[in-house]
């Protein structure tokens, strides 16, 4: 009984330094004693992903965000860095201000209602639905980043 005892010290007090030594947040959500949650200070902030991260980002809504805030500002030549090789050459400064100027229609959230997952060529894809039902467009996953496969905005 006394083992048992000194074990479970001895493992509740190397719990402990090991938390304290390494700087690991121990807050729960209040849900689950095993849920972690986030800092504040180190959750990623919120606008467009130039402003948070410098590069393309990672995940389809992000990515179509990324391509709305882009068209909205004019920008066509990092609009052809967010599309699939064989698309990049068709993306010119009138075809952007055109969409500069439908864009003021739309919101990210009539954009992008929902993705359907799968998988082509051995890629992963990403069927973006808009809030109408309408496929806005089909990004696919080209080293890590979700490029659309149309010209969405056209």
């Amino acid at each position: 009984m006394i083992k048992n005892l000194t074990l479970l010290v001895f493992l509740l007090a190397a719990g402990i330094l090991s938390v304290v030594c390494n700087g690991t947040p121990t807050e729960t959500n209040g849900n689950s004693p095993n849920v972690r949650q986030t800092p504040a200070s180190s959750t990623p902030k919120t606008g467009t992903p130039t402003e948070t991260t410098g590069s393309l980002p990672s995940d389809p809504k992000s990515s179509i965000a990324y391509q709305f805030d882009l068209i909205k500002a004019g920008d066509a030549e990092k609009l052809k860095t967010c599309l699939t090789p064989r698309l990049r050459d068709g993306v010119t400064k009138e075809i952007v201000d055109k969409a500069k100027t439908d864009s003021a229609k739309y919101t990210i959230d009539d954009l992008y209602a929902s993705a359907e997952m799968g998988e082509a060529d051995g890629r992963k894809t990403a069927k973006i639905k808009m809030k109408n039902g309408r496929t806005l467009t089909t990004l696919v996953e080209t080293d890590g980043k979700w490029l659309a496969d149309t010209l969405w905005f056209k």
